[in-house]
This record gives structure tokens, sequence and C-alpha cells, in this order.
């Protein structure tokens, strides 16, 4: 006598991985197609402001970053390595801790945040973006 075989009409307790391997593979090649495009830094335009108006704070303080990647704060330039230890000295002594930044419009995003990151590790509670007024319309 032999054993059972397999066309004895009873059910198979196989699991067909198959169509698993189908939707693995898809998704494989899908994220290896996606993922080089979203590494792109562009950089991102912000829109102009049609009204502003002056701060009314004469002690604030302006950081500005260049084209080139150099920062100035309050017109004297500074190492982006140095800015914590720069920022602060200067609000040792005062209870308003807002930094106003004003960027290059050519620079990647992530130069930006590096910077904003620097100034939140260095106790700034506030950041406020310095935008362009935009020209009359007649200009």
């Amino acid at each position: 006598m032999t054993g059972p075989t397999i066309d004895d009409g009873g059910f198979r307790a196989e699991i067909n991985v198959t169509p698993l391997v189908d939707v693995v593979l898809v998704l494989l090649v899908i994220f290896m197609v996606v993922t080089p495009l979203m590494k792109q830094e562009q950089p991102i335009d912000l829109p102009i402001t049609r009204a502003s108006r002056p701060a009314e704070d004469t002690r604030q303080l302006t950081l500005t970053i260049a084209a080139d990647g150099g920062l100035t704060l309050d017109g004297a330039a500074i190492a982006q390595d140095r800015l914590g230890e720069r920022l602060e000295a200067v609000f040792a002594g005062r209870e308003d801790r807002t930094v106003f930044l004003a960027a290059d419009k050519s620079l990647p995003y992530a130069t930006v945040v590096e910077v904003i990151d620097a100034c939140r590790a260095a106790g700034v509670s506030a950041i406020g973006l310095v935008t362009q007024k935009a020209p009359p319309a007649g200009a």
C-alpha cells in the first residue's frame, strides 16, 4: 500500500506566496523610481507681500543669509558654527528672544532650515521671516 496521493480530493494547506511576491516587487520598483526624485533640492519662491509694517522695536535682531550661505547678524559677518554662541551672548540680558531672518531666494530650503535649527538651539523663542515688498502695479 502506498501513502495518500495529491489527487485524493482533499484540501491543500499550502500558502500561495506568488501574488504576495509580485506585489512586493512592484512596490520596490515604485520606491526605487520615486526616491531619487524626492531628494532634489530646489529653491522655494516665497510670496512677495503687498503691504508691510515697520517693526516697532529698534532693538530687533536681523539675521541675513546671503546667496553664498554667508551669515550676517545686524550687519556683522558671523560664521555659522559661531551663530549659537553669538545669539546666546546677545540674548543674555534680554527677555524678547526674537530674530528676524532674511534669506536669499536662491538658497536651498535645507540651508535655511539649518540656520533656523541653530537659532532654536540657541534659545530663540520666535523667528520672523523678512519678505520683500512687491513693486507698484504700474512699475
